[in-house]
């Protein structure tokens, strides 16, 4: 495994903070704060910055700099409804029960949102668990497009549901379309994937 780069490690720090509300929509990104706090170069900085131009999570302005990228009002329906075709779209094309080391790293993110204690461990075992299941597929470029959107949908749910009291939420339908893809269920596993990201579209439609 390849050592992350100071810029790789900036850029997932920030990323971090960005889909978790730290750094709020619209927030300017100053590269002179970042060189100071992590110690790096201005170089390495932008480089961090790019990437997360390249995840859609900043953006660049003439004159203006990098900027945290906003949450357009309404978004989150239209990501929830990509969500569902695009998740079972890539489900389906595993075509019987994912190897093993598949299913551990999906039980893994199981098993995290399970054992999670607060909003943020949550949302990031949540996205996990969404992502390792499109990476089942073996399409690099959907797994991809499917981890940008779970990105986007992280930072409205964080927006959302961070000001309210959190409790540990229930896991089962992970559970369940784990269950179908150990059995080699897959179009049952997708069936319950697409009624899973659809309830919370009916959740949070306006």
């Amino acid at each position: 495994m390849a050592i992350p780069t100071v810029a790789e490690k900036v850029a997932d720090e920030l990323a971090a903070r960005i889909v978790g509300g730290v750094l709020l929509p619209g927030a300017p990104l100053r590269q002179e704060v970042f060189v100071q706090e992590f110690g790096a170069s201005h170089a390495a900085i932008r480089e961090a910055f790019l990437r997360l131009e390249g995840r859609r999570l900043v953006v660049s302005e003439a004159r203006r700099g990098f900027r945290v990228v906003e949450l357009e009002l309404g978004g989150e329906r239209e990501v929830m409804m990509m969500r569902a075709a695009l998740e079972v779209l890539a489900l389906r094309q595993i075509g019987g029960r994912p190897g093993p080391k598949r299913m551990s790293k999906i039980e893994e993110a199981l098993n995290a949102g399970e054992e999670a204690r607060d909003l943020i461990e949550w949302e990031i075992a949540n996205r996990s668990f969404h992502d390792r299941l499109a990476e089942a597929s073996g399409l690099p470029r959907l797994a991809t497009s499917i981890a940008e959107l779970n990105i986007i949908s992280s930072r409205y749910a964080v927006m959302r549901d961070r000001s309210t009291q959190w409790k540990p939420r229930s896991n089962h339908d992970h559970r369940r379309i784990f269950e179908a893809l150990c059995d080699g269920h897959v179009e049952q596993a997708a069936s319950l994937l697409d009624n899973h990201i659809r309830a919370v579209e009916r959740v949070t439609r306006i």
